[in-house]
């Protein structure tokens, strides 16, 4: 049974969201699954939640906040044209790395974000939660000279979808990860996001 605070018995409940999602996929998923995992009635969902996909899309935001907190204000764009590329590289790196850091989470993340759940709505709201983020692309956008929507969308979806795509695959094994492959994919990962960014500029 869980105990605790409103916000602790919540974490508590979509962290058992993930591991079911993560081990069976969203087709996998049910209410008497996840109370199971949870420790907790099949009730307890609609004193939480407002029901089953209240939770899974809490769920997801739960994750986006994480990974959201990897930014700070404290980054701040270089103004040098060379440091700026190796700092688009750190931050690129350090969501990877969360990625990596917590498997069932990206398990969870990369099934929400290519499924129908992931709705125009919800990405209007996820975009929400990155302000520092898009207040970081603004700065990229105006240094690049790209357009805001080149840099708000397009440079947005590589660097999450690419990338989240990227270490689903790992996860999952189709690839194998060493330091030697993710030197490697941070290289690819970096060209692709050049070679994009100067073809905008042409």
């Amino acid at each position: 049974m869980i105990t605790g605070s409103e916000e602790e018995s919540r974490a508590l409940m979509m962290n058992a969201a993930v591991r079911i999602v993560a081990k069976y996929g969203f087709e996998g998923f049910t209410t008497k699954k996840w109370a199971a995992e949870a420790g907790v009635a099949e009730g307890s969902l609609y004193y939480h939640f407002k029901g089953k996909h209240d939770l899974l899309n809490e769920t997801f935001f739960m994750i986006d906040r994480e990974v959201a907190a990897l930014y700070t204000e404290e980054d701040i764009f270089p103004e040098d044209r060379e440091e700026r590329m190796r700092f688009v590289e750190e931050l690129w790196s350090r969501y990877y790395a969360y990625l990596l850091s917590n498997p069932e989470k990206t398990l969870y993340y990369y099934r929400f974000r290519t499924s129908p759940r992931y709705t125009d709505g919800l990405q209007k709201e996820q975009l929400s939660v990155y302000n520092w983020f898009l207040s970081m692309l603004t700065m990229i956008r105006s240094s690049l000279e790209l357009d805001e929507h080149f840099a708000r969308h397009v440079v947005w979806c590589y660097i999450l979808d690419a990338t989240t795509a990227l270490a689903f695959r790992v996860i999952t094994g189709g690839v194998q990860h060493t330091e030697e492959t993710q030197r490697q994919i941070i290289r690819l990962m970096m060209q692709g996001l050049i070679g994009v960014m100067e073809e905008k500029q042409q």
